[in-house]
C-alpha cells in the first residue's frame, strides 16, 4: 500500500531507553504526524516506565498522639488507606520460608464492602461480646507477694480477753452489816464483800444497789 511522505520511521524503544513511542507500534502506513500527536497527548503518558519520585512526609492516623497540626502527610487515594495503612496484616509462610499469602486490614474492610456488608461503622463492625471475672482475691497480695510474711499453716491464735462490743452488764450491790462495819456485796458472786472488778471501755455496766437509794451507772 502506498504512503504519504510525511511518515516517519520510528525504531522499536531498545530496553535503555526511557522515551517510549506508541506510534511505532503501528503499521508504517498509519505512522502520520496526525497519529503521533494524538497518541504522545494519550497512550504515550500510560506507557512510560515509572519513575522513582522521593517523598519526604509522614504516613498514618492524624487523631494518634504523635500527630502535629503543621506535619507534612503524603496524601492516599482513600480514606482508609490513610487510616489503616499501619494496620496489622495477615502473613503466611510456608515451610521453606517463602510468603503465600498477605492480606492486610484494607483488604479485610473491602472484602467485606464486596460481600454486601457495611464496612462504614468498623466500631461496630468489630464489636465483640466480653466478659468481666472478679476472682475475689487480694491483688496487693499478688502483686507484692514478697512484701508478706506466708506461713504454711498460718498464724498462731491470740487469745484476747474481754467481752464483745454492744453486751450490757448488770450488778446487784447489797450493803451487808458486819456488826463494827458494813461492806458490799456484787452479785454475780455473792460472796466476796468489797471484791474487785474488772470494767472494759465500751461496755455499759449497770449497778442496783439495794440500799437506802438504788442508782445506775454508765
Amino acid at each position: 500500500m502506498a504512503y504519504d511522505n510525511d511518515q516517519q520511521e520510528f525504531p522499536l524503544p531498545n530496553n535503555g531507553e526511557n522515551n517510549k513511542k506508541s506510534v511505532a507500534l503501528l503499521p508504517k502506513y498509519f505512522r502520520t504526524q496526525t497519529n503521533q500527536k494524538f497518541l504522545e497527548s494519550t497512550l504515550d503518558q500510560m506507557v512510560q516506565p515509572g519513575v522513582a519520585e522521593k517523598l519526604n512526609g509522614f504516613v498514618g492516623r492524624k487523631e494518634s498522639k504523635a500527630f502535629v497540626a503543621d506535619d507534612s502527610y503524603i496524601s492516599e487515594i482513600s480514606d482508609n488507606r490513610e487510616n489503616y495503612q499501619l494496620e496489622p496484616s495477615l502473613v503466611i509462610k510456608n515451610e521453606l520460608g517463602n510468603y503465600t499469602f498477605r492480606k492486610d486490614y484494607i483488604d479485610y474492610i473491602n472484602q467485606i464492602a464486596n460481600f454486601g456488608g457495611n464496612s462504614q461503622r468498623q466500631d461496630s463492625l468489630n464489636a465483640q461480646e466480653y466478659y468481666a471475672w472478679n476472682p475475689n482475691i487480694d491483688l496487693d497480695k499478688i502483686t507484692n507477694f514478697r512484701e508478706y510474711y506466708w506461713l504454711p499453716n498460718g498464724p498462731q491464735i491470740v487469745s484476747i480477753a474481754g467481752q464483745s462490743r454492744g453486751v450490757q452488764s448488770t450488778y446487784t450491790v447489797d450493803l451487808f452489816n458486819n456488826a463494827d462495819n458494813l461492806a458490799y456485796i456484787f452479785s454475780p458472786d455473792g460472796q466476796t464483800q468489797l471484791p474487785s472488778i474488772t470494767l472494759y471501755r465500751g461496755q455499759t455496766y449497770t449497778f442496783e444497789i439495794n440500799s437506802e437509794e438504788a442508782s445506775s451507772i454508765d
